[in-house]
């Protein structure tokens, strides 16, 4: 499917378990909260009929679950990328570099550098943060730059 306009979606992750013992951050589950976040966005991009043409996630346990509960019908559709996990501003946008200006995009990342990444595409002189399960839907300009249609938090 393919949209009018080109966009971008940032979604963080849903909120996770703190780790516990010897466990990697990497393996980190959803909480309760997180998981019924996860399903309350899937809810809200159903009632919007908002589909992705192709979607990029880190393949850690929490964002893999993210999507998982909020759009499952895409989990086989999600590109898994290693450089997604932690990624900071300048790998998130050499990804948006190598991603073609067409459709609607998801990338589905961490903090802090999803949150920066955001301020910096949309020029905002002061941040602005996205919570845990927070989505911001962006018009991507020719420019390189980007700004806000609309935004979902929990």
């Amino acid at each position: 499917m393919s949209t009018d306009t080109s966009e971008l979606c940032l979604l963080r992750h849903a909120e996770a378990r703190a780790p516990h013992g010897r466990q990697d951050d990497f393996d980190r589950v959803l909480s309760a909260r997180g998981e019924a976040d996860a399903g309350r966005l899937g809810a809200w991009l159903k009632q919007r009929n908002l589909r992705f043409d192709q979607i990029y996630a880190s393949p850690s346990v929490r964002t893999r679950s993210t999507l998982a509960g909020a759009l499952p019908g895409h989990v086989l559709d999600a590109r898994l990328l290693p450089r997604l996990y932690l990624a900071d501003v300048a790998a998130l946008h050499m990804l948006l570099g190598e991603i073609p200006m067409a459709g609607r995009v998801l990338l589905l990342a961490h903090n802090p550098g999803l949150e920066q990444f955001a301020n910096a595409l949309c020029g905002w002189s002061a941040p602005r943060a996205l919570p845990t399960c927070g989505l911001l839907r962006l018009r991507r300009e020719a420019d390189g730059t980007a700004r806000l249609i609309e935004s979902w938090q929990p």
